[in-house]
């Protein structure tokens, strides 16, 4: 998730806005072990609970994008799917997955919603999963793909 610093002073102010939000989305599939992933996976323990943070030494976030061969991808205007649900993001979606295993898929779903010890809300578990909300409408939405 990507904010507009070009035209808004932060994520806040950007959040809502006409071009404020970007997102760059992958679809994940289970496979073998994502090599570029595994830098960020392996420190995941360490920061399991909300507020926690770690450095990640010489990390390039290009090496989560597919092959360059296979960057085709989709562009629209949505909406973010978590609250407050605002308007005004554009939402970049590669068409190829990202091929992860099942250990990093683990390690992913370990995460909290909240600081250690704290109390939860009646009918949370505190796990950091199945965040999304229903598919949406496309309404009048336009799609444009970056491939023929």
């Amino acid at each position: 998730m990507h904010w507009n610093s070009t035209l808004y002073s932060s994520i806040d102010e950007a959040v809502g806005k006409k071009h404020g939000i970007a997102i760059i989305a992958l679809f994940v599939q289970i496979g073998k072990e994502h090599v570029g992933l595994k830098a960020v996976t392996e420190i995941l323990q360490d920061i399991q609970y909300k507020g926690k943070s770690k450095t990640i030494p010489c990390f390039n976030p290009n090496s989560l994008l597919p092959d360059p061969l296979l960057r085709d991808y989709w562009v629209y205007e949505g909406s973010l799917t978590i609250p407050p649900c605002s308007e005004g993001v554009t939402w970049i979606l590669f068409r190829y997955p990202l091929t992860v295993s099942q250990v990093q898929i683990e390690e992913f779903r370990r995460l909290r919603t909240h600081v250690k010890g704290a109390e939860l809300l009646e009918g949370s578990d505190g796990i950091l999963g199945d965040n999304f909300r229903p598919t949406q409408p496309l309404s009048d939405r336009v799609i444009r793909a970056a491939f023929q």
